[in-house]
C-alpha cells in the first residue's frame, strides 16, 4: 500500500546528521513505492536551500541531493519564510524588494506554517526529522 508523506527537516544543512537522516529516509520511502507530497525546512533547516553552499569534493552535496529528491518525486520543497529571514536566507522576490542578493535556490519555494498545516492534513504520514 502506498502512502504519502510530508517530511519537516529542522536539522541545519551541514553540522548534524539530521539532514542526512532525511535525506536516506526520503530515498528510501521513493524506493518503497511510496509518495513525498512536500519537504518542510523549518528553523535551522531553512539552510538546506541556500543555493550557495559549497560542499569539498569529498563531501555528500545535501543541497543537491534534495533538488534530486524533488525530481525523482515531483514533491514541494517549502522553507519557513519567518525561520529563513532570521538566518539570512532570501528568496528572490524577498532580495527584489529589499534590495539584497538571493541565496535560495529556485527550486525551493518559502512557505508559511499554514502551507505546513495544510501538508500534513493531505498526507497520510508526518516525519519529523
Amino acid at each position: 500500500m502506498s502512502l504519502t508523506y510530508t517530511l519537516v527537516v529542522t536539522s541545519p544543512l551541514y553540522g548534524k546528521q539530521g539532514s542526512a537522516s532525511a535525506l536516506n529516509f526520503a530515498n528510501a520511502l521513493i524506493e518503497a513505492g511510496h509518495q513525498i507530497k512536500t519537504v518542510f525546512f523549518y528553523l535551522d533547516g531553512v539552510s538546506n536551500g541556500l543555493s550557495t553552499s559549497l560542499p569539498a569534493s569529498d563531501e555528500v552535496n545535501i543541497h543537491q541531493h534534495w533538488l534530486d529528491i524533488k525530481k525523482a518525486s515531483a514533491c514541494s520543497l517549502l522553507v519557513c519564510s519567518a525561520a529563513a529571514y532570521r538566518r539570512g536566507v532570501i528568496g528572490q522576490e524577498e532580495a527584489a524588494v529589499n534590495q539584497l542578493p538571493a541565496n535560495m535556490h529556485n527550486e525551493f519555494n518559502m512557505s508559511g506554517l499554514a502551507e505546513m498545516a495544510t501538508a500534513m492534513l493531505s498526507s497520510d504520514r508526518v516525519v519529523h526529522l
